[in-house]
């Protein structure tokens, strides 16, 4: 029986946040402890051609831990796609003030751990497959990474959001990389792809 799980991840990286800006009278209230820092949405990257995350921040906006919901449609491919993704991010380099407003992160660093919910993927290979090295890889894991800037808009207080972050990265995953080690003819291009985002913090 196939599972939609497009409504119910969806539902599920918002309900913290929505769950406690009910539970608080106004906003100078604490936040609960689960109610993530911000939602962050990316186009592409190897997560998804669209993805969604509750964001958490820690060690003042130097870490942020995300976890998305990737969603890639059926296009060509017998069934669409759906991703589930750990990603944490790490910025070396403190914000530079452009304008009153306006800042920039130099540099952000992702890693993720993406797993692949379908039925041809799997954590293990079946007995079918010979036993090689060429078979090192699990089909349904990815280790993923991407770097690039961000800029960050701060908005007025009395707004629902705080500020909200524009991001790119360069990204690329392990089974590429590997595969590139092995086969020198794929060029930089053959093992990188771009992606974007928008991280709205409350």
């Amino acid at each position: 029986m196939k599972i939609r799980l497009l409504p119910l991840l969806v539902v599920l990286s918002i309900a913290p946040y929505v769950a406690w800006s009910q539970d608080i009278p106004d906003s100078t209230s604490t936040r609960k402890w689960y109610a993530p820092d911000a939602i962050t949405v990316q186009y592409a990257g190897n997560i998804g051609m669209f993805a969604i995350a509750p964001s958490y921040s820690f060690a003042r906006d130097k870490l942020n831990l995300e976890l998305f919901y990737g969603y890639v449609p059926k296009l060509d491919a017998d069934e669409a796609l759906h991703i589930a993704t750990l990603k944490g991010v790490y910025k070396p380099f403190n914000k530079a003030r452009l304008h009153e407003d306006i800042s920039l992160t130099p540099l952000r660093v992702g890693l993720g751990l993406s797993y692949y919910f379908r039925s041809q993927f799997s954590t293990n290979w079946s007995n079918a497959y010979p036993s090689s090295d060429y078979y090192w890889w699990t089909s349904s894991l990815r280790l993923t990474a991407g770097v690039g800037p961000e800029v960050t808009y701060t908005l007025p207080s009395n707004n629902v959001f705080k500020d909200v972050s524009f991001y790119g990265e360069v990204n690329t995953y392990d089974l590429i990389v590997t595969s590139a080690v092995k086969d020198p003819t794929l060029s930089a291009w053959d093992i990188l792809s771009f992606s974007v985002g928008v991280r709205a913090g409350f």
